[in-house]
């Protein structure tokens, strides 16, 4: 579970926060996530003024049963690129089990994320490589934003 105190809801997708000091968006993918789950999780993040000012996501999959084929796997990654041209970052995903981890490491093979993109299993070894002097278990505490 991420961090370790979130509650979970069967309907939740995800949740995210924004930490505009230190330009991260931080979220949690929960339970059986689709195409068209991250799309609307994309989708909303962006409507937030605060998105444009991020250069940092830690992604945390651990609680995540993704059930994306290869073709909306590489439709999703076409989509990242494009909108990480417009916005770049630096992007640490946390996951712990071998289907997320799976998933994640096809992501990271593509060329255009080598550097941008690393995977972790641990939250304050993302939270190292992106720079951020936040304690792990401070993370998304309140007033977070969710996805159902």
């Amino acid at each position: 579970m991420l961090f370790g105190f979130w509650e979970t809801s069967k309907a939740m997708k995800a949740k995210y926060k924004f930490y505009p000091s230190s330009r991260l968006l931080a979220e949690a993918f929960l339970g059986t996530i689709a195409m068209n789950d991250l799309i609307r999780i994309v989708e909303q993040q962006m409507q937030h003024r605060e998105f444009r000012g991020i250069d940092k996501s830690l992604s945390d999959i651990r609680d995540a049963d993704f059930t994306l084929s290869l073709e909306e796997l590489n439709a999703y990654i076409d989509e990242l690129k494009t909108l990480m041209k417009e916005q770049p970052l630096r992007w640490a995903i946390v996951t712990d089990n071998p289907n997320s981890t799976a998933l994640s490491m096809l992501i990271k093979q593509d060329p255009f994320f080598d550097n941008r993109v690393q995977i972790y299993n641990t939250v304050s070894s993302a939270l190292q490589f992106l720079g951020v002097d936040i304690a792990p278990n401070h993370l998304i505490r309140n007033q977070y934003f969710t996805v159902e």
